[in-house]
């Protein structure tokens, strides 16, 4: 499966990810076609511009453009491939909550959580925990490691673990304006 993140918002806010801290502009405004274009690549990132345009009722042209427009606005930042986690050997999956120290923040310590191939993303939060982080690894053993290596980094106050069982819903495509 392909999966394109689309971000938006209504006010500015930060998301901190993995890869980077990224601001957001305040709210795009779509039409009906734009939401068809995204909830049509959302399905499948790889379509064909002819199918695309045949499936949303405009000139191959006119869709390409349009992707291009929302790409250039960041509504679509990337096209990615969505890889089966048990598939690679990663068959175990968590959410790590940590509580940071007071002069700690989840944007100084994205550097040390990217350092950990096994995080797959990282959660500024708002509450008593300070930063969510959803991490895959091969078994107990291994995710035990993990936390000891985590729990080394120098801002962070206390962890709780909560292990996956299973995963009911997961990559659901997002609607525009919703």
């Amino acid at each position: 499966t392909h999966n394109v993140k689309i971000i938006y918002n209504k006010s500015s806010f930060c998301l901190c990810h993995i890869r980077r801290c990224v601001i957001l502009p305040n709210m795009i405004h779509f039409d009906d076609v734009d939401k068809a274009i995204l909830s049509q690549l959302q399905e499948d990132s790889r379509i064909p511009y002819a199918e695309l345009a045949s499936k949303v009722g405009l000139s191959v042209g006119a869709v390409h453009e349009r992707v291009k427009k929302l790409e250039r606005k960041g509504v679509i930042k990337r096209y990615r491939v969505d890889v089966d986690p048990e598939a690679i050997g990663l068959k175990l999956t968590a959410f790590v909550a940590v509580q940071l120290e007071s002069n700690s923040t989840c944007r100084t310590l994205l550097p040390e959580f990217q350092t950990f191939p096994e995080i797959e993303e990282v959660h500024s939060v708002a509450g008593e925990i300070d930063v969510i982080l959803k991490v895959h690894t091969s078994d107990t053993k291994t995710l035990e490691d993990l936390l000891y290596r985590i729990k080394t980094i120098k801002g962070i106050s206390r962890m709780t673990t909560r292990v996956v069982l299973s995963t009911e819903l997961e990559g659901r495509p997002l609607e525009a304006g919703s």
